[in-house]
C-alpha cells in the first residue's frame, strides 16, 4: 500500500512540473520520515496523494500568492518552537504547514493580517490525533502541521481577543531561518562526541586502541551519552519544556 502511494505521489509531482531529481529526493525524504515515525500507512500520515502533491508543488505549477503577501520558512528545536511560534504569530505569521524538511511554512497577507497563537501536542497514531482534535476543535484550534509524533495547532487570537487580534502594522520579516537553543546545541555536541567514540570503538583506525578496557570504556561512554540524550529529549517533550 505504501509503495503504491509513493508511486502515485511521484507521478502527480511530475505531472505538476516538479523536476525528476526533486521528485526522487522528496520521495526518499518522505520514505525516511515515515519509517522514523513508525506509521504503517502513508495515506494516513500524509493524506490523499492528490492533496499532498498540491501542497508540495505550490509554485511549481505557476500558482502565485496574493500581491504583497509574504512567505517565510524557518525551523527550530523543541525548546524554542512554541515560544517563537507565538512570538511571530503575534506579528501576523500564520503557519500553513510543516514541510518535509521540518520547516514551518508561514504566510502573512499584505493587508488585514491577524495575530495567531499556537500550541504543540504529542500524539501517537490516528486514534490519539482524532481524540486530540475532538477535544480542541470546539475551542477554535486547527492542525497546522505534524512532525513525527508532534502535532502543531493554531487559532487566531480573535478567538479570545476579538477585533484586537488584528494588526495595524506588521514588522519586517525576520532575516533568520534557523533558531536552535543553547540546550539543543549542547545535545548535538553530546551526540557528536558519542558518534566519535563509537567510531573509535568500531575500529575506524582513528587512533590505536589495543587495550580491551579502553575500548569498553569508550563503548560505555558512547552508549551512555546517546541514551542520556534520548532520555532527556523524551522527558522534555513529555513535560513540554521550553528554553528560557
Amino acid at each position: 500500500m505504501t509503495t503504491e502511494y509513493f508511486t502515485e505521489l511521484s507521478r502527480l509531482l511530475a505531472d505538476r512540473g516538479m523536476p525528476d531529481h526533486d521528485v526522487a529526493a522528496t520521495v526518499a525524504d518522505l520514505t525516511g520520515y515515515l519509517a522514523e515515525s513508525g506509521s504503517p500507512d502513508a495515506r494516513e500520515e500524509f493524506g490523499a496523494p492528490e492533496t499532498f502533491a498540491e501542497r508540495l508543488t505550490r509554485g511549481h505549477d505557476g500558482e502565485r500568492p496574493e500581491a504583497g503577501a509574504e512567505t517565510w520558512k524557518w525551523t527550530s528545536d523543541i525548546y524554542t518552537d512554541r515560544l517563537l511560534l507565538n512570538r511571530y504569530g503575534a506579528e501576523g505569521w500564520e503557519v500553513e504547514t510543516i514541510d518535509f524538511l521540518g520547516r514551518f511554512v508561514c504566510h502573512r497577507p499584505s493587508r488585514d493580517a491577524l495575530r495567531w497563537e499556537y500550541r504543540r501536542e504529542t500524539s501517537h497514531g490516528a486514534k490519539e490525533r482524532d481524540a486530540l482534535l475532538a477535544e480542541l476543535e470546539p475551542d477554535g484550534w486547527e492542525v497546522c502541521g505534524r512532525w513525527l509524533h508532534l502535532t502543531y495547532l493554531k487559532r487566531p487570537l480573535a478567538a479570545d481577543a476579538g477585533p484586537a487580534a488584528g494588526l495595524t502594522t506588521t514588522p519586517a520579516a525576520p532575516a533568520r531561518h534557523v533558531f536552535f537553543s543553547a540546550k539543543y546545541r549542547s545535545l548535538l555536541a553530546v551526540f557528536a562526541v558519542s558518534v566519535v567514540l563509537l567510531a573509535l570503538v568500531l575500529g575506524f583506525d582513528v587512533i590505536e586502541l589495543d587495550r580491551p578496557a579502553v575500548r569498553f570504556g569508550l563503548l560505555v561512554g558512547a552508549a551512555g551519552g546517546a541514551l542520556l540524550g534520548w532520555y532527556g529529549v523524551k522527558r522534555d517533550l513529555a513535560q513540554g519544556a521550553d528554553s528560557a
